[in-house]
């Protein structure tokens, strides 16, 4: 089958004074633009289906965001909307109103921009060889809930390789970490290290990078200070990994030779990485409804955070343990209080799984939120592919997704969610499922 690669980025930048997303502690809307926000759009197609991945520069994507972005793609170019994932970076220098019913005309010019990238992406397929590898990125990111925690330190290339001479199309980078090396005092207007990550490998190999965030719920950023330059340090780490693998993996398909003058002979040195043969599209979406969390009356809460910081206060410098426990369980009950009482109808929360064959040993599967670095790795020993890139904040925007274990040890992340400890499990199963079914047993 036919191999076709096409790639596009289109500015989603919005005006400079709109609200930043991301921290609470912010005292204005944006003051400028560090750099433009985009969409970075890849389609790849096998001659009978095209499937296109957009990734917004954005703190997620909504649901309405993502309907509309579908229905003009597959208006303007054909694609199925259930061949489209839609995703962010998860960067904290976006805009905070990416939702309908916040700002319905930013959300409907970006679905439209989106629109139009995936259809200059379609108009410029180009025959292609696609392929894939990983490498380990281990010093630019940590676990956030317990330094000694688990962390995914690999990151994945998909690499759209022109069979014509000269750069690639694309390459594409799957890794897990919260796009938050600048802090709540940066007021620009920001991609975050992804964005200075594609910056980077596009200036080093050319073509169009685009930056797939993974599961990335308690993974955060190692930095040594928030500001630009740390920016571009991070990203640049991220980026010199990735374009490395990217070079060596070139030559797959076309070979690469030592000349040894000892024997007189070519001698053929293998390269990283495998070609993704033959291209089989295909697509799977799940739609699921799952029920909200019912939170304690407020008064309840604050009687209960009262008797903790007492304890707090109570315990020796040296009882570090506790002190650890008591601030996460703090944490947790202070985020918690922030989220009134459900209201009617508001009982349940509707989200979606979506699974892209790319072969017999690569696809991708895609998560609404905000799950933990163990919920990526489970998903992707389950699915035993070689190649499976765990996309996270796509198709929808439904916050942290915890995993069960981790509601026993309290902190921010577990405060945050809108479910309770059943739910990760249920919407992995989900994904694996979306994956497995395209996958059919001989």
């Amino acid at each position: 089958m036919t191999t076709l690669a096409g790639a596009a980025t289109a500015d989603i930048t919005p005006p400079v004074g709109v609200p930043l997303g991301g921290y609470g502690r912010r005292k204005s809307g944006a003051v400028g633009i560090m750099h433009p926000l985009l969409v970075r759009v890849l389609v790849l197609g096998d001659g009978e289906q095209e499937v296109a991945i957009a990734v917004c520069d954005l703190l997620g994507v909504s649901t309405d965001l993502v309907r509309l972005a579908r229905d003009a793609v597959e208006s303007q170019t054909g694609i199925p909307a259930d061949h489209v994932v839609v995703a962010a970076t998860h960067t904290h220098g976006g805009p905070a109103r990416y939702r309908a019913a916040e700002d319905p005309h930013y959300v409907d010019v970006t679905a439209r921009t989106i629109a139009g990238a995936v259809l200059t992406a379609q108009r410029a397929l180009r025959p292609a060889t696609l392929k894939f590898g990983t490498v380990d990125v281990a010093t630019i990111s940590q676990n956030r809930r317990d330094p000694a925690g688990p962390v995914d330190t690999l990151a994945r290339v998909l690499l759209a390789d022109s069979e014509q001479p000269g750069p690639p199309i694309a390459t594409l980078v799957n890794f897990a970490c919260h796009a938050t090396v600048l802090e709540w005092d940066n007021l620009l207007i920001s991609p975050d290290f992804p964005g200075a990550m594609a910056r980077a490998v596009e200036r080093s190999i050319g073509g169009t990078a685009v930056y797939v965030q993974g599961a990335c719920g308690n993974v955060n950023p190692v930095w040594s200070r928030h500001d630009a330059p740390e920016m571009e340090r991070v990203g640049g780490v991220l980026a010199a990994a990735a374009t490395r693998l990217a070079h060596e993996m070139r030559p797959l398909g076309s070979g690469q030779w030592c000349t040894n003058l000892s024997w007189s002979e070519e001698v053929e040195v293998p390269c990283p990485g495998f070609i993704i043969e033959p291209l089989r599209l295909g697509a799977a979406r799940t739609e699921l409804v799952l029920p909200r969390r019912e939170r304690p009356p407020s008064d309840e809460i604050a009687a209960e955070l009262h008797d903790l910081e007492h304890r707090l206060a109570a315990l020796a410098p040296s009882d570090v343990e506790s002190t650890r426990t008591l601030r996460a369980h703090i944490n947790e009950l202070s985020t918690s209080r922030l989220f009134p009482p459900l209201g009617p109808g508001q009982g349940s929360q509707a989200l979606e799984v979506q699974a892209i064959r790319l072969s017999d040993q690569c696809a991708i599967v895609t998560l609404p939120g905000e799950f933990f670095a163990e919920t990526g790795g489970d998903i992707a020993r389950r699915c035993g592919l070689d190649g499976l890139i765990v996309a996270g904040y796509a198709n929808g925007s439904v916050g942290y997704v915890p995993t069960a274990s981790s509601f026993s040890d309290g902190g921010y992340e577990v405060g945050m969610t809108q479910f309770g400890p059943e739910a990760e499990g249920v919407i992995a199963d989900a994904a694996v499922a979306a994956v497995g079914s395209l996958y059919p047993a001989a």
